[in-house]
């Protein structure tokens, strides 16, 4: 007779609890949602829920539904929350993302070339492509913005993306950014230059798409448990 498999982690714990609030919330509707109906459930900004949705699409709690329109228009994303069941079941499809990304890590980290600034690269595109989804004006070749506090910015952003942040300001010109969550963080530890690369040029991919005056000095990984340090100077 097999023994009882103990219970899944909670979800607070997967992935911190404003990304549960929103996973919570998208179950209590027992059908699809808009991530601006969401948002206003929550009282949070829809950009900030659209982050959480998007983040839980790749975990496998939640899927897309694009609407089904009879009239012009733009078809709206709804987001519907995957059933417990589905997908975790004895016998089901068992899925392993840390295991695709521990692969990618790997190849990555044995091309040829200086596979830390390819990673650097690589975060760099995904960060401009955030911040396009976080201002779709930008998505038609409209010019970036300036936020008045985009070190703010880019700590919501990454928030929203998984990683827990919290900003302290070191004078006029720095910034220091800590990092306590890390999506990447069991891949990290067996790939950190590779990883932790991909980390900076998600952060400076999104600085440079907000058009915010500041880079990232440096990154100090895994100071701690789960806890690296960004460093930001105003550029020039």
């Amino acid at each position: 007779m097999d023994s009882p498999r103990p219970d899944p982690p909670d979800e607070g714990e997967r992935f911190g609890p404003s990304r549960a609030r929103v996973l919570d919330a998208l179950r209590d509707r027992a059908g699809p949602a808009t991530a601006a109906e969401l948002a206003a459930q929550l009282g949070t900004h829809p950009n900030t829920a659209r982050f959480h949705l998007e983040a839980l699409c790749a975990a496998g709690f939640v899927v897309r539904q694009r609407e089904d329109r009879i009239v012009p228009g733009r078809p709206r994303t709804h987001y519907v929350a995957v059933s417990r069941g589905d997908g975790r079941r004895r016998g089901g499809p068992q899925r392993s993302y840390r295991l695709l990304a521990e692969i990618l890590a790997a190849h990555l980290g044995t091309t040829a070339g200086d596979p830390s600034e390819a990673a650097v690269q690589a975060g760099r595109a995904f960060g401009r492509d955030a911040a396009s989804r976080r201002d779709p004006g930008r998505e038609a070749g409209g010019d970036p913005r300036p936020d008045p506090d985009t070190a703010g910015l880019l700590v919501e952003t990454l928030s929203g993306l998984g990683f827990a942040s919290q900003l302290t300001p070191e004078g006029p010109d720095r910034a220091r950014v800590d990092v306590t969550s890390c999506p990447f963080l069991e891949v990290a530890t067996q790939h950190v230059d590779v990883v932790c690369a991909v980390h900076r040029g998600l952060m400076e991919g999104l600085l440079e798409a907000v058009g915010a005056p500041l880079r990232v000095a440096a990154l100090e990984p895994l100071v701690g448990p789960s806890h690296c340090v960004a460093r930001l100077q105003r550029a020039g």
